[in-house]
C-alpha cells in the first residue's frame, strides 16, 4: 500500500506491505484523515529518547524498532472495509491493537500496525466510535486529541469554584480549557505564546489569556482569584523546565498535572514543591468513555473541532506539514489525507 515512513529522521513517501490481517475483533480500515500530534514530532526529532521512556518505563505500547521503515499517525478517522457489524461506518478510536502475542500496541507507533500515514490499517474494534454522518472526517479525527485533555480533567475531577491555570493551548490544552469550563471551574487562566492559539483559548472559553513573555500566568490568577480559592495547574507544553517553573510559581496546595510530554531529561527543584505541598499527578491514561463523549460533544457543536484545523496535506507533504508545525504562531492541527 502507499504509505508516508519515517525513515533515517525524514519522512518518505513509499510503498510498504499492507497492515496485518484483521485478527479476532479486528477491523481493516481505509484511512481519511489524521492529525499530526506533538508525539509524532517528538517520537519523529528524538526518536532514541521516545525509546529509551517506553524501555525504561517498560511500556511496550511505544516500541518499534527504528531500523525498519515507520508508518506514523494515530489522530485518525477511517472507514472500515471489513469485516462484520462494522464494515462501511466511519470511525474513530482510541489507537490500540492487540498483536498475536496479546501485547498493546499503538497504531503509529508500532513495527505491526502502521498508522493513519498509510492507506490502510488494522483497528481493535472494541476501541472504534462510530462517526455521526454529519460530522466531517477532518473534524471527527479531532477527537484524540480533544478527548486527552478531556480525559486528564475528568481524571483529576477538579470542583466546580476551584480555579486553573492552563499552560500551553495546543490542541490539549484547548480540550483542557472546554473541560474545565464545562464543570464550572473559574478562573481559567491559559498562557500561550502564539496569538492564534491564544485566541481560540478564549474562543474555548477561558476567563484570562496571557502572552507568558508578557505577563507571568501565576500573576493573572492571583489578580483573578478569590483569596483561598484552590488551584489545577494543567501543564500542556510539554517544554522543559516548565514543571520547575510551577514549582517555584504557584501558590501553596495546588495540584499539578504534567499532561504534555517532555522528551528530554528535566531538572526540577523537589523540595520547593514539598515545602509548598503541592501535588503532582504524571498523566497518561484516562477513563475511556471520555473519548466517546469528547465525539460526541464534537457533533453536538459544544466544541468547534473544526476552529483547530489550519492546514491539510497529502501523503506528498508530509515533511512540509512537520515544518509548518514548527511555526505555532501559524498552525495549531494539520491533517494529512491520503486523497490530496
Amino acid at each position: 500500500m502507499r504509505a508516508v515512513v519515517l525513515r533515517g529522521g525524514r519522512f518518505v513517501e513509499a510503498e510498504v506491505p499492507a497492515p496485518p490481517e484483521p485478527g479476532p475483533g479486528q477491523v481493516l480500515a481505509e484511512t481519511l484523515a489524521t492529525g499530526i500530534c506533538g508525539s509524532d514530532l517528538s517520537a519523529a526529532r528524538h526518536t532514541e529518547d521516545f525509546l529509551a521512556a517506553s524501555r525504561d518505563s517498560g511500556t511496550e505500547a511505544f516500541l518499534f524498532d527504528p531500523d525498519r521503515d515507520l508508518v506514523m499517525g494515530h489522530e485518525l478517522c477511517a472507514r472500515v472495509l471489513s469485516p462484520g457489524e462494522w464494515e462501511g461506518k466511519v470511525v474513530v478510536g482510541l489507537p490500540w491493537a492487540l498483536d498475536t502475542a496479546g501485547t498493546l500496541r499503538t497504531i503509529g507507533y508500532s513495527s505491526t500496525f502502521p498508522g493513519g500515514f498509510g492507506e490502510r490499517m488494522t483497528l481493535q474494534a472494541a476501541a472504534l466510535v462510530a462517526v455521526p454522518d454529519h460530522v466531517p472526517p477532518t473534524v471527527a479525527a479531532l477527537t484524540e486529541p480533544l478527548a486527552v485533555g478531556f480525559g486528564n480533567v475528568a481524571r483529576a475531577a477538579p470542583a466546580a469554584g476551584t480555579g486553573a491555570v492552563v499552560l500551553g493551548a495546543g490542541p490539549i490544552g484547548l480540550g483542557a480549557v472546554a473541560a474545565l469550563v464545562e464543570r464550572g471551574v473559574a478562573p481559567v487562566v491559559v498562557s500561550e505564546p502564539s496569538p492564534r492559539r491564544r485566541g481560540l483559548a478564549a474562543r474555548f472559553g477561558a476567563h484570562v489569556v496571557v502572552d507568558p513573555g508578557v505577563r507571568d500566568p501565576f500573576d493573572a490568577w492571583r489578580e483573578a482569584s478569590s483569596a483561598g480559592q484552590g488551584l489545577t495547574v494543567l501543564e500542556c507544553s510539554g517544554r522543559p523546565g516548565m514543571l520547575n517553573s510551577v514549582l517555584h510559581r504557584a501558590p501553596r496546595s495546588t495540584t499539578v498535572l504534567l499532561i504534555g510530554a517532555c522528551m528530554t531529561e528535566d531538572v526540577f527543584r523537589p523540595v520547593v514543591g514539598i515545602y509548598k505541598d503541592i501535588t503532582v499527578t504524571m498523566c497518561m491514561a484516562y477513563p475511556p468513555e471520555e473519548f466517546a463523549r469528547t465525539l460526541r460533544r464534537i457533533a453536538e457543536g459544544a466544541v468547534d473541532a473544526a476552529a483547530l484545523i489550519t492546514g491539510e496535506v497529502g501523503f506528498g507533504e508530509i515533511d512540509v506539514a512537520f515544518a509548518m508545525l514548527a511555526e505555532p504562531d501559524e498552525h495549531v492541527k494539520v491533517l494529512v489525507r491520503p486523497g490530496l
